[in-house]
């Protein structure tokens, strides 16, 4: 199978270079298809804040995955922060199965995140919709689908809403414990601002201030949660009124700078304040822990809650994988079957066209009554005599390499005279 993966993620890459190859869904509109013309015959692009790996079918030999690697960095002039070392290059079921345990959330830096399947579906559409995913990437994909709606409905590997908005929340109740009495600010307004509000209220935190720079879309996630919308421009102010806050926006520089944060300190009387950075791009200037009693915590920090919910879920990865194994075996299935079915269509066509042929050189000689049955009595023929090559046909094929699968179509085709 042609199937390359090149990709980048938490395992390889600190949350410092992550952040330079990271590519919005607008920015991904805009480089897949020149990816595709330059180097793929198809490709999708999944870029999060924990990886960036691209899925494709190289367009020919002559096309290295160091190409494509090397292409990635300068579009985004990461040159010098990004290296090759970085990468990892998988083929074949090797880059099938690691999708999978991507999609199942068990690649993830938080083991059973819920929110990588979205991820997965939304990287899936944008390739569509840019026209560049063909027969092989589309069956890859809903395989994966499929493979992360039964790891989370079979298993409990998703058990416990573990997000990365689920350990901000958790880190905050290590150092706050009671949450009820703590005010908080949620800077965004997306996916990840939604599960931290959501999460933030089960644990019976009532106030909630939420900044967004569509100030409709923090309008409607305030009413969603009671909290209070605020305008961007309102941080700096609001900063020195509340005790928790977490930013998960994409954006260019940085949203609270040292400055800021160091003027709010002061109006707050020193009081503690927990910062969670969860934006790639990084949004707080990292100088803020430099501060007393400002505690500063970024994607990476969330590692050690990670880990403690890694032990918890361990269990339920051998599960998770019996399910990849499962779908890899339908998917083989599938692949070779697909693989041969163009030449047992010319078979049959073949062999139709013969039946037909023959049949209206002795059409005259039936009545058009007699002449019907003799059409039903020889197609059922001709589908008999073609059963048993049919099967064989699928049946040699299947365990055979990519190249000696292709011969042996090859050995087919001039066998039975298709194509000619």
């Amino acid at each position: 199978m042609d199937l390359l993966l090149v990709g980048l993620n938490h395992k390889t890459a600190s949350v410092e270079v992550r952040e330079k190859l990271y590519y919005t869904l607008d920015e991904t509109k805009d480089v897949l298809p020149d990816l595709v013309q330059r180097f793929l015959k198809e490709g999708v692009l999944l870029s999060t804040c924990n990886r960036t790996e691209l899925y494709g079918v190289l367009k020919d030999e002559l096309v290295k995955p160091e190409d494509i690697i090397d292409y990635l960095i300068k579009r985004k002039d990461a040159d010098g922060v990004v290296t090759r070392s970085h990468f990892y290059v998988m083929h074949s079921y090797d880059a099938l199965r690691h999708l999978l345990e991507v999609s199942s959330g068990i690649d993830s830096m938080l083991i059973g995140d819920v929110q990588i399947l979205g991820q997965v579906k939304d990287a899936y559409e944008v390739a569509v919709g840019c026209g560049v995913v063909g027969t092989l990437l589309h069956e890859v994909f809903h395989t994966a689908f499929r493979t992360g709606k039964r790891a989370k409905s079979e298993t409990a590997i998703s058990e416990g809403a573990v997000s990365v908005s689920y350990a901000a929340v958790e880190l905050a109740e290590k150092i706050f414990a009671n949450l009820s009495k703590k005010k908080a600010m949620l800077i965004g307004a997306g996916e990840t601002a939604e599960l931290t509000a959501k999460h933030l209220v089960s644990r019976g935190m009532s106030e909630i201030l939420i900044a967004n720079r569509t100030f409709e879309r923090a309008e409607k996630l305030a009413q969603q949660f009671k909290g209070i919308a605020i305008k961007l421009d309102e941080i700096e102010n609001k900063l020195c009124e509340v005790d928790i806050v977490i930013s998960s926006v994409t954006l260019d520089g940085y949203i609270l700078s040292y400055e800021q944060v160091k003027s709010a300190m002061s109006r707050r009387q020193n009081k503690p304040i927990l910062i969670i950075d969860i934006g790639v791009p990084r949004n707080i200037d990292p100088k803020v822990r430099e501060i007393e009693n400002v505690f500063l915590e970024d994607i990476d920090s969330l590692e050690s809650i990670a880990r403690s919910n890694y032990e918890r879920r361990l269990n339920e990865i051998p599960k998770v994988q019996r399910i990849i194994d499962e779908e890899i075996k339908n998917f083989i299935k599938w692949y070779e079957a697909h693989l041969v079915a163009p030449t047992i269509k010319l078979l049959r066509e073949k062999f139709e066209e013969i039946r037909r042929n023959e049949l209206e050189k002795y059409k005259n000689k039936f009545s058009p009554e007699d002449f019907q049955r003799v059409d039903v009595l020889t197609k059922t023929l001709v589908n008999k005599l073609l059963h048993t090559p049919t099967v064989s046909i699928r049946e040699l094929s299947n365990g055979k390499s990519d190249s000696e699968r292709i011969k042996f179509i090859q050995f087919v085709k001039e066998l039975f005279g298709l194509g000619q």
